[in-house]
Protein backbone atom coordinates (compact mmCIF):
# COMPACT_ATOMS: atom_id res chain seq x y z
CA UNK A 1 0.00 0.00 0.00
CA UNK A 2 1.42 3.24 -1.14
CA UNK A 3 0.62 6.36 -0.23
CA UNK A 4 1.22 10.36 -1.86
CA UNK A 5 2.50 13.44 -0.09
CA UNK A 6 -0.33 15.13 1.90
CA UNK A 7 -2.35 15.33 4.93
CA UNK A 8 -4.40 12.10 4.38
CA UNK A 9 -5.53 9.53 7.29
CA UNK A 10 -5.47 6.37 5.96
CA UNK A 11 -7.13 4.01 8.79
CA UNK A 12 -7.18 7.16 10.70
CA UNK A 13 -10.96 7.30 10.78
CA UNK A 14 -11.80 5.84 14.08
CA UNK A 15 -9.40 8.81 15.63
CA UNK A 16 -10.89 10.67 18.62
CA UNK A 17 -11.09 13.88 17.96
CA UNK A 18 -10.46 14.75 21.30
CA UNK A 19 -7.13 12.88 21.55
CA UNK A 20 -4.67 15.79 21.07
CA UNK A 21 -1.64 16.92 22.21
CA UNK A 22 -3.63 19.71 23.78
CA UNK A 23 -5.58 17.37 25.90
CA UNK A 24 -3.44 15.52 27.24
CA UNK A 25 -2.71 15.67 31.58
CA UNK A 26 0.94 15.65 32.20
CA UNK A 27 1.27 14.53 35.83
CA UNK A 28 4.33 12.30 36.04
CA UNK A 29 6.31 15.09 34.36
CA UNK A 30 5.73 13.48 30.16
CA UNK A 31 7.63 16.65 29.24
CA UNK A 32 10.67 14.37 27.60
CA UNK A 33 8.20 11.84 26.32
CA UNK A 34 5.71 14.84 24.27
CA UNK A 35 9.04 16.54 23.01
CA UNK A 36 9.90 13.07 21.44
CA UNK A 37 6.60 12.19 19.84
CA UNK A 38 7.04 15.65 18.39
CA UNK A 39 10.04 15.44 17.71
CA UNK A 40 11.78 13.62 14.38
CA UNK A 41 13.20 10.79 16.32
CA UNK A 42 12.49 7.12 13.72
CA UNK A 43 11.49 5.51 16.76
CA UNK A 44 10.07 5.13 19.90
CA UNK A 45 8.58 2.75 22.35
CA UNK A 46 6.31 3.95 25.04
CA UNK A 47 4.69 1.29 28.10
CA UNK A 48 2.42 1.32 30.64
CA UNK A 49 -1.05 -0.41 31.90
CA UNK A 50 -4.56 0.52 30.55
CA UNK A 51 -5.57 3.60 31.46
CA UNK A 52 -1.84 5.56 31.11
CA UNK A 53 -2.78 7.33 28.09
CA UNK A 54 -0.91 5.09 25.34
CA UNK A 55 -3.20 5.45 22.84
CA UNK A 56 -4.11 8.68 23.64
CA UNK A 57 -0.61 9.74 22.58
CA UNK A 58 0.00 7.94 19.52
CA UNK A 59 -3.20 9.11 18.05
CA UNK A 60 -1.86 12.45 19.07
CA UNK A 61 0.87 12.44 16.85
CA UNK A 62 -1.76 11.22 14.07
CA UNK A 63 -3.36 14.45 14.73
CA UNK A 64 -0.36 16.59 15.21
CA UNK A 65 0.55 15.16 11.53
CA UNK A 66 -2.61 16.23 9.91
CA UNK A 67 -2.02 19.83 11.32
CA UNK A 68 1.66 19.82 9.60
CA UNK A 69 -0.16 18.67 6.24
CA UNK A 70 2.08 15.31 6.53
CA UNK A 71 0.10 11.71 6.34
CA UNK A 72 -0.04 9.20 8.88
CA UNK A 73 -1.30 5.74 9.74
CA UNK A 74 -2.41 4.29 12.99
CA UNK A 75 -3.26 1.00 13.95
CA UNK A 76 -4.86 -0.55 16.67
CA UNK A 77 -3.29 -4.09 16.96
CA UNK A 78 -5.76 -5.35 19.17
CA UNK A 79 -7.87 -5.47 16.27
CA UNK A 80 -5.32 -7.07 14.10
CA UNK A 81 -8.04 -9.59 13.04
CA UNK A 82 -10.06 -6.86 11.25
CA UNK A 83 -6.29 -5.90 8.44
CA UNK A 84 -4.18 -7.96 7.02
CA UNK A 85 -0.55 -7.41 8.22
CA UNK A 86 -0.04 -6.36 4.07
CA UNK A 87 -1.23 -2.93 5.43
CA UNK A 88 1.85 -1.84 6.84
CA UNK A 89 3.84 -2.45 3.32
CA UNK A 90 5.01 0.50 1.27
CA UNK A 91 5.36 3.47 3.29
CA UNK A 92 6.41 5.71 1.07
CA UNK A 93 4.62 9.31 1.37
CA UNK A 94 3.94 8.01 5.51
CA UNK A 95 5.29 10.45 7.69
CA UNK A 96 4.70 8.63 10.73
CA UNK A 97 3.08 4.92 11.47
CA UNK A 98 1.42 4.50 15.19
CA UNK A 99 1.39 0.68 16.09
CA UNK A 100 -0.79 0.70 19.37
CA UNK A 101 -0.86 -2.93 21.47
CA UNK A 102 1.84 -4.73 20.09
CA UNK A 103 1.50 -7.31 22.75
CA UNK A 104 -1.19 -8.38 20.72
CA UNK A 105 0.19 -9.86 17.79
CA UNK A 106 2.89 -11.83 19.86
CA UNK A 107 3.70 -15.14 18.73
CA UNK A 108 1.50 -14.39 15.22
CA UNK A 109 4.26 -14.60 13.21
CA UNK A 110 2.94 -12.93 9.74
CA UNK A 111 2.27 -10.01 12.09
CA UNK A 112 5.91 -10.33 13.49
CA UNK A 113 7.58 -10.20 10.01
CA UNK A 114 5.20 -7.90 8.66
CA UNK A 115 6.34 -5.26 11.90
CA UNK A 116 10.01 -6.29 11.03
CA UNK A 117 9.64 -5.36 7.25
CA UNK A 118 8.01 -1.85 8.16
CA UNK A 119 10.92 -1.33 10.95
CA UNK A 120 13.32 -1.98 7.91
CA UNK A 121 11.24 0.07 5.39
CA UNK A 122 11.45 2.82 8.39
CA UNK A 123 15.24 3.02 8.02
CA UNK A 124 14.94 3.84 4.37
CA UNK A 125 12.50 6.50 4.21
CA UNK A 126 11.29 9.42 5.99
CA UNK A 127 8.73 7.90 8.54
CA UNK A 128 8.68 7.73 11.73
CA UNK A 129 7.78 4.50 13.47
CA UNK A 130 5.73 4.85 17.65
CA UNK A 131 5.03 1.65 19.10
CA UNK A 132 2.81 1.23 22.65
CA UNK A 133 2.79 -1.86 24.36
CA UNK A 134 1.70 -2.93 28.01
CA UNK A 135 4.48 -4.16 28.92
CA UNK A 136 8.51 -3.18 28.33
CA UNK A 137 9.75 -4.77 24.90
CA UNK A 138 12.06 -7.37 26.41
CA UNK A 139 8.98 -8.92 28.83
CA UNK A 140 7.59 -9.27 24.95
CA UNK A 141 6.73 -13.10 23.79
CA UNK A 142 8.00 -12.13 20.04
CA UNK A 143 8.77 -15.59 18.48
CA UNK A 144 10.83 -13.44 15.73
CA UNK A 145 13.84 -13.19 17.57
CA UNK A 146 15.39 -10.08 15.54
CA UNK A 147 11.91 -8.11 15.88
CA UNK A 148 12.55 -8.45 20.00
CA UNK A 149 15.88 -7.02 19.48
CA UNK A 150 14.90 -4.20 17.24
CA UNK A 151 12.75 -3.27 19.93
CA UNK A 152 14.84 -3.47 22.62
CA UNK A 153 17.14 -0.88 21.26
CA UNK A 154 14.31 1.99 20.36
CA UNK A 155 14.03 4.43 22.80
CA UNK A 156 11.67 3.44 25.28
CA UNK A 157 9.46 5.54 27.73
CA UNK A 158 6.86 4.40 30.61
CA UNK A 159 3.75 5.75 31.36
CA UNK A 160 2.41 5.55 34.99
CA UNK A 161 -1.73 5.54 35.30
CA UNK A 162 -3.42 8.23 37.01
CA UNK A 163 -4.21 7.98 40.72
CA UNK A 164 -6.82 8.79 43.08
CA UNK A 165 -5.44 12.52 43.18
CA UNK A 166 -4.42 11.99 39.72
CA UNK A 167 -8.01 11.63 38.08
CA UNK A 168 -9.48 14.42 40.09
CA UNK A 169 -7.00 16.31 38.55
CA UNK A 170 -7.57 15.28 34.95
CA UNK A 171 -11.48 15.48 35.54
CA UNK A 172 -11.29 19.61 36.11
CA UNK A 173 -8.09 19.29 33.64
CA UNK A 174 -10.54 17.94 30.96
CA UNK A 175 -13.85 19.39 32.34
CA UNK A 176 -12.21 23.22 31.65
CA UNK A 177 -11.14 22.05 28.46
CA UNK A 178 -14.41 21.51 27.86
CA UNK A 179 -16.47 24.74 29.22
CA UNK A 180 -18.48 22.01 31.53
CA UNK A 181 -18.20 23.59 35.43
CA UNK A 182 -18.09 21.32 37.98
CA UNK A 183 -18.33 21.86 42.02
CA UNK A 184 -15.48 19.97 43.85
CA UNK A 185 -18.22 17.70 45.66
CA UNK A 186 -19.28 16.82 41.70
CA UNK A 187 -15.54 16.01 41.01
CA UNK A 188 -14.97 14.51 43.79
CA UNK A 189 -18.09 11.86 43.69
CA UNK A 190 -16.89 11.35 40.35
CA UNK A 191 -13.37 10.62 41.02
CA UNK A 192 -14.42 8.03 44.07
CA UNK A 193 -16.46 6.56 41.68
CA UNK A 194 -14.30 5.82 38.70
CA UNK A 195 -11.65 3.49 38.19
CA UNK A 196 -11.41 3.66 34.49
CA UNK A 197 -9.06 4.43 31.32
CA UNK A 198 -8.34 8.31 30.33
CA UNK A 199 -10.58 7.35 27.13
CA UNK A 200 -13.44 6.63 29.45
CA UNK A 201 -13.20 9.40 31.80
CA UNK A 202 -13.46 11.34 28.61
CA UNK A 203 -16.23 9.54 27.56
CA UNK A 204 -18.11 9.97 31.10
CA UNK A 205 -17.46 13.60 30.65
CA UNK A 206 -19.08 13.45 27.14
CA UNK A 207 -22.64 11.49 28.17
CA UNK A 208 -22.56 14.13 31.60
CA UNK A 209 -22.49 16.94 28.69
CA UNK A 210 -25.08 16.32 26.90
CA UNK A 211 -27.46 14.95 29.91
CA UNK A 212 -26.89 18.26 31.17
CA UNK A 213 -27.90 20.15 27.99
CA UNK A 214 -30.88 17.95 27.54
CA UNK A 215 -32.09 18.66 31.35
CA UNK A 216 -31.02 22.21 31.25
CA UNK A 217 -29.15 22.34 34.26
CA UNK A 218 -25.76 21.61 36.08
CA UNK A 219 -24.06 18.64 36.21
CA UNK A 220 -24.62 17.88 39.85
CA UNK A 221 -24.36 14.19 42.28
CA UNK A 222 -28.26 14.00 41.58
CA UNK A 223 -27.95 14.10 37.79
CA UNK A 224 -24.76 11.29 37.26
CA UNK A 225 -26.51 8.85 39.80
CA UNK A 226 -29.08 9.02 37.22
CA UNK A 227 -27.59 8.67 34.10
CA UNK A 228 -24.61 6.66 35.54
CA UNK A 229 -26.43 4.72 37.77
CA UNK A 230 -24.46 4.62 40.57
Amino acid sequence: MKFENGPQLPLNLNLDNETRFQNFFEFNDETELIEELKGQSSFVYLWGSTGSGRSHLLQAVCHDSYNKQESSMFLSLAKAESYSPEILSGIEGISVVCLDDIQAITKNLTWEEAIFRLYNDVQQTNCRLIISSDRPPQNLSITLADLQSRLCGFPVFKLHSPDEKQRFEILKYRAKLRGVQLDNDVLNYISNNIRRSLHEIIDLLNVLDEASKIEKRKITIPLIKKVMGW
